[in-house]
């Protein structure tokens, strides 16, 4: 379970984002989208290289950087998929000094919804 505090936010990868690794922090700057991220069949709306929380998007006062401590490895596949429009889930908090703090991130999936009805 994450501590307190800690909420899903839905980064798009593709143009816009800008990630940077200084060999502990991972750092990942990006756009703010003007819809929630929601539930995953609808992270699509979500413009290429824009971020937001499940369920709303990421407000004027909260920051655009999303920093979280990792080893080259990690930041190399977080930047993998980032960089090829995939999707990734940083659970975070707002540090309120300029950027949100992950304690935790994992690879998310875009699904989409079948229907049964011809």
């Amino acid at each position: 379970m994450d501590p307190p505090g800690n909420f899903p936010l839905i980064v798009r990868g593709g143009g816009g984002v800008n990630l940077t690794h200084d060999h502990s922090t991972l750092s990942v700057q990006f756009r703010k989208s003007a819809v929630a991220a929601g539930d995953p069949t609808m992270y699509g709306r979500m413009p290429a290289g824009s971020a937001a929380w499940v369920d709303r998007p990421v407000n004027d006062a909260e920051p655009s950087v999303v920093r979280q401590q990792m080893n080259l490895d990690q930041a190399n596949e977080v930047n993998h998929v980032l960089r090829n429009g995939g999707f990734w889930r940083f659970v975070c908090h707002n540090t309120n000094t300029g950027h949100f703090e992950a304690v935790r991130s994992e690879r998310a999936f875009m699904s989409q919804k079948i229907d049964d009805n011809p």
